[in-house]
């Protein structure tokens, strides 16, 4: 049982297809490439908590600190995420993506670490506010790269094989 397959038609579906598929694509790209409100928003609140980490809080502030900044974070990734107008499929998201927030994690993290360091043994004033001014600088000078990056292939890997069928596929049918 086989069913007899019209070129064109099947062409022309290809065709309606794609056409909202590459406005996906852009959307996401347009995303990567502009809009740092975020990111600011996010470096900001990144300030404030490693900033607040040098006050010497007893344990209990500490921990409603670090809870209090996981809930913004948390809020702050919803927020943005209702906001994007289109979605790609979970399955579109690659290893980049996930090498991306893993490299930013321990640069950031790393940053810290150095920072607070030095500011300690350099006995500065207000080291901890040294640390999160240079942690804020790196996490948003890394985030805007490092999302070009990560979603600057979306589009080659939408369809393999597509893009070297393409017109060609039309052709031969």
């Amino acid at each position: 049982m086989t069913t007899p397959v019209d070129a064109e038609r099947a062409w022309q579906d290809l065709q309606r297809i794609r056409v909202p598929q590459e406005r996906v694509y852009d959307e996401i790209e347009r995303c990567a490439h502009s809009d740092p409100r975020t990111t600011y928003l996010t470096a900001a609140v990144m300030w404030v908590f490693v900033a607040g980490m040098g006050l010497k809080l007893p344990a209990w502030g500490l921990w409603l600190t670090l809870a209090a900044y996981v809930g913004v974070l948390g809020y702050l990734a919803v927020v943005h995420s209702r906001r994007a107008r289109m979605r790609l499929h979970r399955s579109r998201y690659d290893w980049r993506g996930f090498a991306t927030f893993v490299a930013g994690g321990c640069l950031t993290g790393g940053t810290i670490l150095l920072a607070d360091h030095l500011a300690e043994s350099l006995a500065l004033p207000c080291p901890s506010l040294i640390t999160a001014t240079a942690a804020a600088a790196v996490f948003v000078l890394f985030t805007g790269p490092a999302n070009r990056w990560a979603v600057s292939t979306l589009r080659e890997r939408a369809l393999p094989g597509d893009a070297a069928q393409g017109m060609h596929g039309k052709a031969d049918a």
